[in-house]
């Protein structure tokens, strides 16, 4: 069914896996078939929460930046324009922060390294557990480019916007720690941990969960 991903439900809850290790890129064959997978698959799971990880030691290191500059670079030379671009990344934009339009929790366990469009993926989940060695960051701009899937939307509405603003602009990684205390994060764990303890967090937030919760974040 998917070459990227793995999908499986246990005891109710579904268990989105990105599957391209070691560090789990976002390729456009990711994009595609994360978009299949919300438009089609979720809708018709029986399921009370859904966990997103990252297969192995990493989360996901975001996009893949040959990706992007190949279809840039096509958008200038087809077109003289960036069309195609901006069409991509809104489609995948509205994609991800579709999440919060499900009626049911969405929690991100991050492990490793949590970059671009990764990030920004894990943003749009409601709840976020990270282990203790995870690096997080926005670092597109340190490649001429901005966060492209609701990084310059959803994390000022996250935290201060001074701090967003230099988050998105420096391009600078930061740990859990430091995200913690943002109000980025809600839990770590050891990396171990990070998946049992969502695991916990799924069963116990979707037995009393309130889809209105969702306009709040």
């Amino acid at each position: 069914m998917f070459k990227v991903l793995n999908w499986h439900i246990k005891d109710e809850i579904g268990y989105l896996e990105i599957n391209n290790p070691p560090s789990n890129p976002m390729d456009s064959t990711f994009f595609e078939e994360f978009y299949w997978w919300r438009k089609e698959i979720v809708e018709r799971a029986e399921i009370k929460a859904i966990i997103i990880h990252g297969k192995g030691r990493h989360f996901s290191s975001g996009a893949v930046l040959n990706d992007l500059l190949g279809i840039i670079e096509r958008s200038h030379v087809e077109d003289g324009h960036t069309e195609k671009i901006s069409k991509f990344l809104n489609k995948n934009s509205r994609i991800f922060f579709s999440l919060k339009e499900l009626k049911i929790p969405v929690i991100a366990a991050v492990r490793g390294v949590c970059f671009g469009s990764a990030f920004e993926l894990a943003l749009c989940t409601d709840y976020i557990v990270c282990g203790e060695k995870a690096v997080l960051g926005l670092p597109e701009t340190t490649f001429g480019l901005i966060p492209g899937c609701t990084g310059t939307y959803i994390l000022p509405n996250l935290i201060k916007k001074s701090l967003a603003i230099e988050l998105i602009l420096s391009g600078e990684t930061f740990n859990p720690q430091e995200a913690l205390k943002w109000d980025l994060i809600h839990k770590i764990a050891p990396s171990k941990e990070v998946l049992n303890l969502a695991t916990d967090i799924a069963k116990k937030v979707s037995e009393n969960f309130d889809p209105e919760f969702k306009k709040l974040r």
